[in-house]
Formats: C-alpha cells, sequence, structure tokens
C-alpha cells in the first residue's frame, strides 16, 4: 500500500503539472503580450526545475530531523506572515499585504509558505502528547492557538480565501486525528458567523456574493462584478464534451480575467472539454486517496499529522478553485495547484508534495512495519 501511494502520488502530481505547463503556454502569449510571448511559460520552467531539485533534497529528509526543528520553522514561518506588515520588505498588490521581497531575491507569497509551517507545528504539538490528544487543553486549545495565529496574519493581509482555507484544513487534521468534534464544532460555528459578519461589512465580498447568488441571469448591476464566473461558464460551455482543440480557446483573448492564474479550469474546459477537465479532477482524487493512504500507514503521530495537513492543503484550495470556476461557490482568489500560474504556490505545492513522499519512505523503512498501539485502538468520535 505504500508503494501503491507514491505511485499515485507521482503520477497525478506529474500529470497536473504537465497539464499546468501545456495550457500556461496555451494563454501565456495573450497575457505576456507579442513582444515576449514567451515570457511567462519561461519562468514558470525555471522555477519548476528549481522546485524539482530542492524536492530532491527533501525527499531524503528524515522526519525526526524536521520535527526537531519544528518549533523553529513553525516560527519562521510566522515571522515571515508578519513581516508582510512591516515597511521596506513587505509589498501591497491591489490592496492586500501578501508578498515579500528582500534583496538579492525574487518576490514571493508568504502565506504559501505559512500554510506548510503550520501544519509542521501543530504536527510537532501532537507529537508527544498522544495521550492527552482528546484532552481540552493540551489536545484542543493549544493547538487551536498555533493554526489561529498564522491563520490571523494572512487573513488580515486581506487573503480572506487562504486564511479559510488553511483554517478548513486544520479543523479537519484536528477531526481526523480524534480530537473531540464537541469541542470543534462550537469554534466552526462561531468562526462561521464572524466570518459572515465581515463579509456583509466589506462592500467588494458582499456585492461578489450577491453576484454569484444571480449568475445566470447576468444582471446589469453585477456584470462587472461577476464576470469572470459567467465569462467561466461559457468557455465550459463553448468548449463541450470534445473542446474546441488546444489553442483554439477564444475566452482566454481578454474575454476571461486571471485565464492563465484562477480562472486557467475553464481554459482546459473551453479547448480540451469534458474528458480532460474530469482528468484533472480525478488527478486530484488520485493524490489524496495517496496521501490518506500514507497517513494511515504512518508510525507516529508527528507524520501521520503531517500527512494529513499536506495532502489536505492541496486538495480543499483545488476543489475551492473548481467549484468557484462552475459556479458552485462565490469568487474567491484561490489558484488551482500544480496547473495555475504562480511560482510560489508551484514551489511550495510540490514541496508539500516532497515532504508526503518523505514520511512514506520513513513508513516504509520502518523496521518490520510496527504499528504503535494508539493507530491499532480506532478512536470513536465522542460529542
Amino acid at each position: 500500500m505504500p508503494r501503491l501511494a507514491t505511485f499515485l502520488i507521482c503520477a497525478s502530481v506529474a500529470l497536473l503539472v504537465a497539464m499546468g505547463m501545456v495550457m500556461l503556454a496555451s494563454t501565456s502569449y495573450w497575457v505576456s503580450g507579442v513582444e515576449q510571448p514567451n515570457f511567462l511559460i519561461n519562468k514558470q520552467t525555471k522555477i519548476l526545475i528549481a522546485s524539482l531539485v530542492c524536492c530532491c533534497v527533501l525527499v531524503f529528509l528524515k522526519p525526526d530531523q524536521l520535527r526537531s526543528l519544528a518549533p523553529w520553522i513553525y516560527g519562521f514561518g510566522v515571522l515571515l506572515l508578519a513581516l508582510c506588515y512591516a515597511p521596506y520588505v513587505g509589498v501591497k498588490v491591489n490592496g492586500a499585504s501578501r508578498w515579500l521581497h528582500f534583496p538579492g531575491l525574487p518576490q514571493f507569497q508568504a502565506s504559501e509558505i505559512g500554510k506548510i509551517t503550520t501544519m509542521i507545528g501543530i504536527a510537532s504539538w501532537y507529537a508527544g502528547r498522544v495521550a492527552e490528544l482528546r484532552t481540552f487543553w493540551k489536545g484542543f486549545v493549544i493547538p487551536g492557538v498555533i493554526l489561529g495565529l498564522p491563520t490571523g496574519l494572512i487573513f488580515f493581509e486581506k487573503d480572506m480565501d487562504t486564511a479559510m482555507a488553511v483554517g478548513l484544513t486544520g479543523f479537519l487534521v484536528l477531526l481526523c486525528i480524534g480530537v473531540k468534534l464537541r469541542y470543534i464544532a462550537p469554534v466552526v460555528v462561531a468562526v462561521i458567523a464572524m466570518g459572515y459578519v465581515l463579509i456583509m461589512k466589506d462592500d467588494t465580498r458582499r456585492l461578489r456574493i450577491e453576484a454569484w447568488q444571480h449568475l445566470e441571469e447576468n444582471l446589469k448591476e453585477y456584470q462587472d462584478i461577476n464576470r469572470q464566473q459567467w465569462r467561466s461558464l461559457l468557455g465550459f460551455g463553448n468548449g463541450g464534451v470534445e473542446g474546441r482543440g488546444l489553442g483554439n480557446g477564444i475566452e482566454k483573448h481578454g474575454y476571461l480575467p486571471e485565464a492563465h492564474t484562477d480562472f486557467i479550469f475553464p481554459v482546459i474546459g473551453e479547448e480540451l472539454g469534458l474528458w480532460f477537465t474530469l482528468g484533472v479532477v480525478i488527478c486530484y482524487i488520485a493524490f489524496g486517496i495517496g496521501g490518506f493512504i500514507i497517513a494511515m500507514n504512518t508510525t507516529d503521530m508527528f507524520m501521520r499529522t503531517m500527512a494529513v495537513g499536506l495532502t489536505l492543503l492541496l486538495l480543499i484550495p483545488a476543489f475551492i478553485n473548481i467549484a468557484v470556476t462552475v459556479g458552485l461557490f462565490p469568487n474567491a482568489g484561490l489558484p488551482l495547484p500544480f496547473i495555475s500560474y504562480g511560482g510560489t504556490n508551484l514551489m511550495f505545492s510540490l514541496w508539500s508534495v516532497a515532504l508526503l513522499i518523505c514520511i512514506n519512505r520513513a513508513s516504509i523503512r520502518r523496521e518490520g512495519g510496527s504499528t504503535p498501539e494508539f493507530l491499532h485502538t480506532p478512536v470513536p468520535m465522542k460529542l
């Protein structure tokens, strides 16, 4: 089973990355312009190569080494998120303080690092406290603080969508490893209520939800707000089952904003058709199956929590992005992992995959494949 997990993850990620590069080549000409038609695809290729080189190193890490450095790694992630608010290094883009720029380094999005370091922090906390997993303070409150600090920093960077994905991932990790549902449920309800209030006070997000509710009506007052999702649906309709052919899509010609990033999935549907969009969904499902197989076969709590967290960090944004593009969710600015253009997202998505393979290799190497007592005993979901 662990070797099956490695195959599922590597095969699905390879197919998704290949799809992303092909579709970026198809759309980048219209984004980069005539003078530099290959600028984006060349940049993404360089980042892909650098990421794969780093992955070759991460795969051979020992989880015990990662665990020993976990508090420092978590602190480093929080520091980077805090520096987004600092002058000189924090960079504002469209009013959001999501980016960092250090001299001699390319500009990058700190939240992509923060997502991974947060999961490492949570996994490290639970690693030595299996017996206290279902207690209130050490099993729920303190891990909740570990999750809440970086999530809050991401949220106030005006990156509500990423904060939502990280928070949801964190709560699902806690639920999967056995934290009591009666502790989690009230907090989830409170967070949803607070999110609703904040959205209603934010005119941009409130109008975005109202426009989504009237998406197919295409009312005049909402045309500018829901244009992305409306043109996205038109793209899927234009493609149908067979697609118009690679490179023959029309929505990417300025009609569909962000066609190379957040809305690249409709371009796949328009140019390659239904079968390829279903293939993308199947690849994500295969990746998820592989990730959870790794989590089920790990031999300690640190690796198990890490495997669940890293898998969900990639699956949740993927399915939110797909749901947005087909009109099931209001518009959210989350890229499609491995496919959308974006160097930071691609790099740290691949690093997450490398860490999953690292955990799987460590599980296979364990002497005799012994499983600790807490994994032999099913954890009942008590309210």
